[in-house]
């Protein structure tokens, strides 16, 4: 797993809610992991294929674009 992906992860975990969803956006998460967006975006796009982000909302049902940890991400950062 990468440096980014660890980062990003865990910025997830982070600002997220008692029920693991995160409420923020990628530029959210890039502010937070002092990261740029293009990288928070490639890195979201590259932890959802291997199934550690699940989809919250998407852009085209609620206007923004929001993730959860699944299982596999949790695991990871409560080692």
């Amino acid at each position: 797993m990468s440096e980014n992906e660890i980062k990003v992860i865990k910025s997830i975990y982070a600002l997220s809610d008692d029920i693991d969803y995160n409420l923020y956006e990628a530029i959210d998460i890039a502010e937070y992991a002092k990261l740029d967006k293009s990288t928070v975006d490639e890195t979201i796009t590259s932890l959802y294929d291997q199934g550690f982000l699940g989809e919250c909302m998407s852009y085209e049902d609620d206007g923004m674009e929001t993730y959860h940890l699944m299982d596999k991400a949790l695991a990871f950062v409560e080692m």
